[in-house]
């Protein structure tokens, strides 16, 4: 565990714990490590959830079929990042999507029930971070659905890009996952993707260089995207 504390220290979960209050808690929790390899099935789609996890390393992603056999991307956690809590604290507690591995990852898998269930001042925190995490979690979720609500690739990717120009700060900005990834959660075909980005380039509205877009008209693109 000790070589994946400086990586807990840094999550919400854990925030205002030292490594080694993290440490002991995860110890007395039952907390558990796994790692798996690329393209591996972490948690099927209707399995029971008993834990949440926790990305110490790579990247996982939700996923599931559309109606049409298509791949849809629900979401892409990082390093760091906290992934079925949601699922873990509802009353179904059965996954509708599968959580696959993206790329090489370890994960902590955390027992909420033990979590919910004990006492002290570590545990305390624990709960508000985790209730902290969950509303971050509904607000991301409105604004991901008002995204695809969009009617056309154009204003959702126009949206996409206002965004992670908000996060990054600038207008040069980078969006994760490759462009089969970044297709799949816009639900398109990776041609449809990469043939809009190319007309917004031919637009004025953007310049592509490698995995960096780089912003040339922000009052056009909030247009595109009702702003």
């Amino acid at each position: 565990m000790a070589d994946f504390l400086a990586v807990l220290e840094r999550t919400a979960l854990f925030d205002g714990l030292d490594g080694g209050e993290i440490d002991a808690l995860c110890r007395s929790l039952g907390c558990r490590r796994a790692y798996y390899e690329r393209g591996s099935v972490i948690l099927k789609r209707g399995a029971r959830v008993r834990s949440a996890g926790i990305v110490l390393s790579g990247t996982v992603q939700a996923e599931r079929n559309g109606a049409d056999g298509s791949l849809r991307i629900v979401a892409r956690h990082g390093t760091g990042a906290l992934f079925g809590d949601v699922l873990n604290v509802s009353r179904a507690r059965r996954s509708p999507v599968d959580i696959v591995a993206a790329e090489d990852a370890a994960v902590l898998f955390v027992p909420l029930d033990a979590l919910m269930s004990g006492e002290g001042a570590a545990l305390t925190r624990v709960r508000l971070n985790l209730l902290s995490e969950l509303s971050e979690k509904y607000w991301a979720q409105s604004e991901r659905l008002a995204l695809l609500r969009l009617p056309t690739l154009r204003a959702k990717l126009s949206r996409l890009l206002l965004n992670a120009r908000e996060e990054q700060g600038g207008d040069r900005v980078r969006l994760s996952g490759t462009r089969e990834t970044l297709a799949a959660e816009l639900g398109v075909n990776r041609s449809a993707l990469s043939r809009e980005l190319g007309n917004m380039r031919r637009d004025g509205l953007l310049s592509v260089n490698r995995a960096a877009i780089t912003l040339l008209d922000v009052a056009a693109l909030q247009k595109n995207a009702g702003e």
